[in-house]
Parts: structure tokens; C-alpha cells; sequence
């Protein structure tokens, strides 16, 4: 019942972003993964390694990030994937380093051993960008979270 509800709220939250009139395309897949981490109840930090792919096979980038979540986050994960398509407002350039900024969302998660959840957010580059999920996250640990996340992307290196 929890999972249906926030993945509810997460498509939701997309469908209400995608309506505001803005015409989106697809420019590639973001691939981030974590070690994991522990909610505070109100707050958790996980640090993340992203892979940006272009759908038109151009030359990718690697970010390092952060995503910190506020809201209700109880317990500890680990390994955890989030897939994500990225999407421009129509006319923006994708520079080498364009996913890099700041982005907020709707994001929730659950797991008994292995779990998953869904993240909606927009942001970038002049907040160009949206991240739609591609499918639900996968992630091992015993966690509840539902909340606001911000996520930082910067080059890595």
C-alpha cells in the first residue's frame, strides 16, 4: 500500500511539473549509485557517483553528488541504483558539464532488505533539466523515507 501511494505522489509530482507548459526532450540516462547511509528521521545524506549517457551516443560525463533528503527517513541503506532520463526544455545546449547544479524533488523510498523508490527533480544548468525515473530505485536495508530531496551534481575528477 505504502509503495503504490508514493509512487503515486511521485507521478503525480511529474505530471503537475510536465503541465506547466513546458516542452521537454529526452537527451540521455543518468545512472547514480550509492554505498548507502542512515536517516535521521528527519533528514539523511548519501553521497553518490553518477554516469551521464547521451541518447546520441556523443561522449558521456561522470559526476560526484549529494543527495540529501528532508522529511520522514527512518532506518540505514546500502547499495542503492537510481536511473534516471534526462530532459531538457526544448533549445537548451548540452555543454560537457550541463547536469552539473543544484536539484529538488519529490522523492520516496521503502526497503526490508530490498526495497526501492521513486525521485522526480528539476534543476541544472539554469534549471533546464528534469530527472524522470526510468523505473523505481533499487536498494538494499531496512528503510521508510518520503520527503523533499536536493541532489548536487559537480564534474568528478
Amino acid at each position: 500500500m505504502f509503495k503504490r501511494t508514493f509512487i503515486a505522489a511521485v507521478t503525480l509530482a511529474a505530471l503537475s511539473g510536465a503541465a506547466s507548459g513546458q516542452s521537454y526532450v529526452t537527451l540521455g540516462r543518468l545512472t547514480c549509485g550509492s554505498e548507502g547511509g542512515t536517516g535521521l528521521i528527519v533528514t539523511s545524506t548519501k553521497n553518490l557517483m553518477c554516469t551521464f549517457r547521451p541518447a546520441d551516443g556523443s561522449p558521456g560525463a561522470v559526476y560526484a553528488g549529494t543527495i540529501t533528503k528532508i522529511g520522514i527517513d527512518i532506518g540505514a541503506t546500502g547499495k542503492t541504483v537510481m536511473i534516471w532520463d534526462v530532459l531538457a526544455k526544448t533549445g537548451t545546449p548540452l555543454t560537457e558539464y550541463a547536469l552539473a547544479g543544484e536539484y529538488v524533488g519529490v522523492g520516496a523510498d521503502a526497503s526490508f532488505a530490498v526495497g526501492g523508490g521513486a525521485k522526480v527533480i528539476a534543476g541544472g544548468t539554469n534549471k533546464a533539466f528534469m530527472l524522470q525515473p526510468v523505473n523505481v530505485q533499487v536498494q538494499e536495508g531496512l528503510n521508510v523515507a518520503l520527503g523533499i530531496d536536493h541532489l548536487v551534481l559537480a564534474p568528478a575528477g
